[in-house]
């Protein structure tokens, strides 16, 4: 499977909430939040971006505390010094995110900070008020990625929401989007029929799609590298089912 960033509707918004955030005119409403259902991207989507513009990524834990944070934050930095006080930890963040912002910024380039698994600290109140207080100080937006529950959670902190500059939601995806996707990142020829289906069966996810999509490939390769529908499927498991885990079967003209 191709190594790929496909463009889909999802991406689009994404991509136009975090250049909206670049421009933004006030300077506290530097929080992006980014939610929608398991499945859909959101992850992979946010921590490409965060690659390809040197920016920081980590994960929350369920168990997060502001100096744990601080620490992986430092980490996904290039820090290399570990200092053990929350004060020490605190200062070389703000020296790192700062350099760093400024680096992006002469370089016409997007730096961010991108917070996956929100839903672990979207109802703590000391979580989410350090990640405003560090947007604040550095005026660096921080992308917060969750399910969709953590706008809810966030509503529930006021002093939070109103720092809250864009929020993205994902949803499935279109017919389009999936026949993007199994065109970008396939590498055998896929027919339309097959294309239709796994977007029937997958139900937009995009996960699922990926999975397919592997199915596909392997099946496609083993045969020659022949163009791949669902006649030359037929028989062969396309993907697995979100809800069951049983095997989808490809069945001829379904």
């Amino acid at each position: 499977m191709r190594l790929k960033f496909v463009n889909t509707q999802n991406v689009k918004k994404m991509m136009a909430g975090m250049a909206a955030i670049e421009q933004r005119g006030a300077g506290e409403a530097c929080l992006v939040v980014v939610d929608g259902s398991p499945g859909l991207g959101k992850t992979e989507n946010v921590s490409y971006l965060a690659a390809q513009n040197a920016s920081a990524f980590v994960r929350a834990k369920r168990e997060w505390t502001p100096n744990w944070m601080l620490g992986e934050l430092l980490e996904a930095c290039g820090v290399r010094e570990k200092p053990a006080s929350f004060e020490r930890k605190y200062r070389l963040l703000i020296e790192a995110l700062s350099m760093q912002a400024k680096a992006a910024e002469d370089n016409g380039e997007m730096f961010f900070v991108g917070v996956d698994e929100c839903d672990y600290i979207a109802r703590s109140e000391k979580m989410l008020s350090s990640i405003r207080d560090l947007s604040d100080l550095v005026e660096v937006p921080f992308v917060l990625v969750g399910m969709g529950k953590v706008r809810d959670s966030l509503k529930r902190f006021p002093q939070v929401t109103s720092r809250v500059g864009q929020y993205v939601r994902f949803e499935k995806m279109t017919i389009e989007d999936t026949e993007k996707v199994v065109c970008g990142l396939c590498e055998v020829e896929v027919k339309e029929d097959l294309i239709a289906l796994l977007h029937d069966k997958s139900n937009g996810y995009v996960r699922e799609v990926k999975e397919g999509i592997a199915h596909i490939e392997r099946f496609g390769k083993m045969q020659g590298n022949t163009v791949i529908g669902v006649a030359e499927m037929t028989g062969q498991v396309l993907l697995n089912d979100r809800e069951t885990s049983r095997p989808i079967i490809v069945r001829g003209g379904k």
